[in-house]
């Protein structure tokens, strides 16, 4: 149920984050999403710190391993949800989701590549089914295209996929809480830049952008990521992707009934097939290096 709470929430934010897009810029977005969620991971961060002086110990107690790998994965991130952000201005929250949804196929190609896991027949024929779904979603018999959204969003799906990885490499010998906490502290920081570097710090109050605020920041990003990292203790990694799946489909039906966005049959059957493969190769996976991790990506 944590699980599924989840992927209910993440996907909700994608029809969230295109209508606060309205009102502000994908960086500014960004800015204010994670360092909302920076300021409630902080308080536990407080707490525990607080704790640690009572008993002697260092006040932070931030590793050095936590803040390599909290800050590349930061980074990972950051990169994702720049692209999957920036994408969402030209492509609509639907095809976003779906899209992203891709990036549990391509984390055991990474892998591949690294020289850890050999990709089986069934690896690939998932990967060629998805493209064929991905072709479907976009219905280009409707006289649709893939534009510049789409690309930006497969992007964003690349940059998920490479966050898992080193999830995977991090997360099974740091402080979960620490750990995310750097993750997010870097997140904040590149974002930031980012409004400076291009001075796209506009701002336009509206009610759908400080919703749009307060589910992806306190819920999306703070509560769902606490919510699975409990859950992931007594689930597996596999059967966390297999409910994880949910996300795009719960994307769509939001992007149709909280943003009017319209499916053709054609994009249904595409996106359905997109999730059936993710689902089919996630039941038949190999198995992964210790530790793999899987997240949501809203």
């Amino acid at each position: 149920m944590v699980l599924l709470s989840a992927a209910l929430v993440w996907g909700s934010t994608f029809s969230l984050v295109k209508q606060a897009l309205g009102h502000t810029t994908p960086f500014m977005f960004l800015t204010m999403r994670f360092g909302l969620a920076l300021a409630i991971i902080t308080i536990p961060i407080i707490w525990r710190g607080l704790a640690a002086t009572r008993r002697g110990h260092s006040w932070l107690q931030i590793t050095r391993r936590e803040w390599i790998g909290g800050i590349l994965t930061g980074v990972a991130l950051f990169v994702g949800f720049t692209f999957q952000t920036w994408g969402l201005v030209y492509t609509s929250a639907s095809r976003s989701a779906f899209i992203t949804g891709l990036n549990v196929l391509l984390v055991p190609f990474f892998l591949w590549g690294l020289g850890h896991q050999i990709i089986s027949t069934k690896r690939w024929i998932s990967v060629a089914l998805a493209a064929g779904g991905l072709y479907l979603l976009i219905d280009p018999a409707a006289g649709n295209s893939i534009n510049l959204g789409d690309g930006l969003t497969l992007v964003c799906a690349v940059a998920f996929a490479g966050q898992i990885i080193l999830l995977g490499i991090y997360a099974p010998t740091v402080d979960t809480l620490r750990y995310f906490w750097v993750q997010l502290l870097t997140m904040v920081v590149l974002s930031a830049l980012s409004v400076l570097a291009t001075g796209s710090a506009q701002l336009r109050p509206d009610p759908a952008l400080w919703w749009g605020l307060v589910i992806t920041g306190v819920l999306g990003t703070a509560g769902a990521f606490l919510g699975m990292t409990w859950a992931q203790r007594r689930v597996s990694p596999t059967r966390t992707a297999l409910f994880l799946t949910t996300e795009p489909v719960f994307g769509a039906l939001y992007a149709v009934m909280l943003a009017g966005e319209y499916l053709s049959p054609t994009a249904w059957l595409g996106g359905l097939l997109i999730v059936t493969v993710v689902v089919w190769a996630e039941l038949g996976a190999v198995s992964r290096p210790a530790g793999l991790a899987e997240h949501g990506s809203g």
